[in-house]
């Protein structure tokens, strides 16, 4: 495979996508001890990824860099000492793994899960971001009960329809804001129990919707709206925050906190990774793998774009009112 020639997005800067995404061709990585080369097949475009192009993320790479969180491929070639995987195996990387927007990458063998057959290229690409975090947010973070109400914001978006994906299957109640009116019947063909359209009032619609206040809730937005998530619960609730799309701090009234004992927290999957045992996260993607296998969790895909087409994936996947992701195939 040595001098073979593959392709990769790169970015010599950081900036906006329109101006700083390159296609280049590059010699084809060779795997090292332990360590396989995967020919990647779908690669989806995250809010994240265009985070770190901005230079906006929480963790970002030395430049030039390759962009991309997360993908699924084949193993194409294997490095010395390798043993528990065999070329054509379809498999995802376990974690965060920096630079799958390129047709190769070499990643450790210990680092693959297998893909069941029951699950598409273009579901399994989206496994690690969107179905891993929708899951630990309900589950581990929150633990929503049967019966129970959690409010989101971003409802139309991947994640927000897997929470509700998730809460038809396990019996709790979702109070989804969205920022259009017209996502509203979409939403609820889906499954939502409820949809409102942000607003001022919102706080005061959560109540009457609940009856007093959203016990659990979570935050993909910050800013104002995310204020007024927090501003929603109800006594003793919590809202967890796990983007922040617009780009704007929360201004949080801190008498929520002091006299009604809300609380506010933060989750970020990299640091999930980071401080979870790996068997429990082994675990709990093959939990989530599970679910998407037997049509639970069904990762919508919007459009495909090739590799050389990744300037106007990217513009694709910052539109409003999307219904699905945005894959980069290739």
């Amino acid at each position: 495979m040595s001098g073979t020639p593959s392709r990769a997005v790169r970015i010599a800067r950081f900036g906006e996508p329109a101006d700083v995404l390159e296609v280049a061709t590059v010699p084809a990585p060779e795997p090292g001890p332990g360590e396989v080369v995967l020919r990647l097949r779908a690669r989806p475009v995250n809010p994240s990824d265009l985070s770190v192009v901005r230079g906006r993320y929480g963790e970002l790479p030395e430049l030039p860099a390759t962009p991309g969180l997360e993908g699924m491929g084949e193993v194409e070639a294997l490095g010395p000492g390798v043993g528990s995987a065999a070329v054509g195996d379809r498999v995802v990387p376990l974690g965060i793994s920096p630079g799958t927007w390129a047709e190769r990458m070499a990643v450790p063998a210990a680092a693959l899960v297998p893909v069941p057959d029951a699950v598409g290229d273009e579901a399994a690409a989206q496994l690690v971001v969107n179905p891993l975090t929708a899951w630990i947010l309900v589950t581990e973070e929150l633990g929503v009960e049967p019966g129970e109400w959690l409010l989101q914001s971003a409802a139309g978006s991947t994640l927000g329809r897997m929470v509700i994906q998730l809460g038809r299957a396990r019996g709790f109640r979702t109070l989804n804001v969205v920022r259009r009116p017209e996502q509203r019947d979409e939403l609820l063909a889906l499954g939502a129990d409820e949809v409102l359209v942000a607003g001022d009032d919102l706080p005061e619609r959560v109540r009457e919707v609940t009856g007093g206040g959203a016990p659990k809730a979570i935050d993909a937005v910050a800013g104002a709206l995310g204020a007024a998530m927090a501003a929603s619960l109800a006594p003793g609730g919590t809202l967890v925050v796990y983007g922040r799309l617009s780009q704007r701090p929360m201004p949080l009234d801190a008498g929520l906190q002091v006299f009604l004992g809300t609380a506010v927290r933060g989750f970020w999957l990299a640091r999930w990774f980071r401080e979870t045992p790996r068997e429990r996260v082994a675990g709990t993607i093959g939990d989530v793998l599970g679910l998407m296998a037997d049509g639970t969790i069904d990762p919508p895909v919007e459009a495909r774009y090739d590799l050389a087409d990744v300037r106007e994936a990217a513009a694709h996947a910052e539109r409003p009112g999307r219904s699905g992701k945005v894959i980069l195939t290739g």
